[in-house]
């Protein structure tokens, strides 16, 4: 959250350097394989090149000339926010993957439950906002088991998935209704198993686990905490 909040007050590509190559660091160091991040990040570079493609065209064109390429004008500010912008999405996303990766959701669901348990006082229904995060992030590598699933089922079926962009999203139709019709289907499976279970969402709930935040982890907080600022007072 510090970071998040940081990087949204300052401009400086240098704090998005130095903090994004920390929390890559971190990512390899924590036991990830480079070959399992570098895929995470596939999907992400996309993102991240049509926002570049975005300021480059179409930021600052009355600005200083950079480079003519085929008649487009590449300005040097259009150049500055395509790089600030692109390094702010990796940033967020590099974020998400530290706690994601390297936590279960159980975990997550645990840690979510814990930070938001003084709302309880305020009768906000903690334990089921927990339960609901719980439940969507496992239900992330079902839905795309079941769609891994029904695309091959379409294309044994003679769908050609290939062609135009128009085509293939036209055609993607094919699989996102099944599939939607399937997690409905599941979610109704979960909901009756839950309730066979005797799950009640008005009594009080305990932890199978019990994590607790000691001096390492106080000292870890405050210590990267310290040096975030730091470098956010140097960069700026």
């Amino acid at each position: 959250m510090l970071v998040l909040v940081l990087a949204l007050l300052t401009e400086a590509i240098l704090f998005y350097v130095v903090i994004m190559l920390a929390l890559i660091a971190a990512l390899l160091t924590s036991g990830i394989k480079a070959v399992n991040l570098a895929r995470n990040f596939q999907p992400i570079l996309i993102l991240v090149l049509i926002t570049a493609l975005y300021h480059l065209i179409f930021t600052g064109r009355d600005a200083e000339l950079l480079l003519d390429l085929f008649g487009w004008r590449i300005t040097v500010e259009g150049a500055q926010m395509a790089a600030f912008y692109s390094m702010r999405l990796v940033l967020f996303v590099s974020i998400a993957f530290l706690i994601t990766l390297t936590n279960s959701p159980s975990e997550l669901a645990e840690a979510f439950s814990l930070l938001l348990r003084p709302l309880l006082k305020l009768c906000v229904p903690v334990h089921e906002l927990s339960m609901i995060l719980f439940i969507a992030i496992r239900f992330i590598p079902i839905l795309y088991e079941e769609f891994t699933a029904v695309k091959h089922a379409q294309m044994v079926r003679g769908v050609d998935f290939t062609g135009s962009l128009f085509s293939r999203m036209k055609k993607t139709t094919f699989i996102i209704i099944p599939v939607f019709v399937a997690a409905i289907q599941r979610a109704d499976e979960i909901a009756r198993a839950m309730q066979a279970r005797g799950y009640r969402s008005d009594r009080v709930r305990t932890s199978y686990t019990r994590s607790r935040f000691g001096w390492r982890e106080w000292s870890f907080s405050l210590g990267t905490g310290l040096l975030v600022v730091m470098v956010f007072i140097v960069t700026k």
